[in-house]
């Protein structure tokens, strides 16, 4: 929980500071974001949309709160039926399709170890996460399984292969199981797993700028309950009812962020859209156009394509709230924006070693360039090669305390 020092929209600097010294963040003993957060809202709200997707072609899935409940309880049936045991580290290797989110909640609520990945990895980049990883399991597609059969024996800890769409037209067929057709044949009851809240949940790579890709492993409650900084002071507004769209790779932990923990802990809809190859800025506008989008989170590349496009037409459906995360956003791209659509892009900043760290807070102004304030719950400043704070205007390093 967040404490009540905590509220949303500050009318003055002065009131942020003392509401960001004050802030805390308190976690339980024991917490699963697969049972106290997905499991919570089905049984508060059975029928919010938690899921909105849109496929390739048009096609559409909808998931409730309470179908996400009971799918990802038969999935993390399936995944033990096929042999995986508690605390397995998992490869989720999959696009944004809805079975990522089902299988993330079902690992969880499993109390498997969950490793995201992202879709565009080659065979060699998946080698040395299994090896490094430790990896045992992995659910996947066609294109990831390809990948991962080009390895042959270079993977043979890979005991549990779990692919989409079936598996007769594999090269190595007898070593992987259909998803749909084990998740069929699983109960749909699962007896609650009790978590620690310092039990290890999560593993993220790195994007490796400095080196090879570095693990991260994240607990059921730095980020099933640390997002909650996230969900409140980057993601304002979001609640049942409203559709957020975070345009992410899964694999990436900005989904974590925005499409994934901090939508759901605040009960909000998570709009996908699953659009293969390039990116396709008219097709993301005719999007925001016909659906009911109010809050968007896209990184500063796409704003830059998508004010490159003739936007004195464009009137969205719902949108309301833009946020950008990623790269720095630059300032000329923040003004057209606004001018087109009168919305101010908020940036938000965190790393896969953390949640929302700073930003564009509620209630404050957008500095266009700036990386905002500090969100509560961090203390971020400028330092000297001493640790020493540095005044306004003089240049050292960014630190996290």
């Amino acid at each position: 929980m967040i404490n009540d020092a905590s509220k949303s929209g500050w009318s003055s600097h002065d009131e942020y500071r003392r509401a960001h010294d004050e802030s805390r963040l308190d976690a339980p003993d024991e917490f699963n974001f697969g049972v106290d957060v997905v499991d919570r809202w089905a049984a508060e709200r059975p029928d919010a949309l938690a899921l909105w997707w849109l496929g390739p072609d048009g096609a559409e899935r909808h998931l409730t709160f309470a179908q996400l409940a009971e799918r990802s309880r038969r999935v993390a049936n399936a995944l033990r039926s096929a042999g995986l045991d508690r605390g397995a580290r998992v490869m989720v290797h999959l696009p944004a399709v809805p079975e990522w989110w089902e299988t993330m909640v079902a690992l969880a609520k499993a109390d498997m170890i969950a490793i995201p990945t992202t879709s565009q990895l080659t065979s060699k980049d998946l080698a040395y996460r299994i090896d490094i990883a430790g990896i045992s399991g992995v659910v996947t597609d066609r294109v990831g399984a390809e990948k991962i059969n080009a390895l042959s024996d270079g993977v043979s800890q890979l005991d549990v292969r779990i692919r989409l769409g079936g598996s007769d037209d594999l090269e190595l067929p007898d070593v992987w199981i259909d998803f749909d057709d084990a998740v069929a044949a699983a109960s749909g009851e699962l007896d609650r797993i009790r978590t620690a809240s310092g039990d290890p949940s999560v593993i993220y790579f790195t994007s490796g700028t400095t080196g090879p890709p570095k693990m991260v492993l994240h607990s059921h409650a730095s980020y099933g309950v640390g997002h909650a900084i996230t969900a409140k002071f980057w993601l304002e507004h979001l609640e049942p009812g409203v559709v957020h769209w975070n345009m992410s790779d899964p694999g990436w932990a900005r989904t974590a962020y925005a499409g994934y923990f901090g939508p759901w802990i605040a009960g909000a809809t998570s709009f996908v859209c699953h659009h293969p190859g390039r990116f396709d800025a008219r097709h993301t506008l005719e999007v925001l156009s016909r659906y009911p989008i109010e809050s968007l989170c896209a990184p500063p590349t796409v704003y830059r394509m998508l004010v490159q496009e003739e936007l004195s037409t464009f009137r969205p459906k719902a949108l309301r709230e833009c946020r950008a995360a990623g790269e720095a956003l630059n300032p000329e791209v923040l003004e057209k924006w606004r001018a087109a659509t009168g919305i101010t892009i908020r940036e938000g900043y965190g790393q896969t070693e953390t949640v929302f760290l700073c930003g564009g807070l509620p209630g404050r102004p957008v500095k266009p360039g700036s990386m905002g304030l500090p969100a509560p719950g961090f203390d971020v400043a400028v330092i000297d090669g001493d640790g020493n704070r540095l005044p306004p205007g003089q240049s050292g390093e960014i630190a996290v305390r």
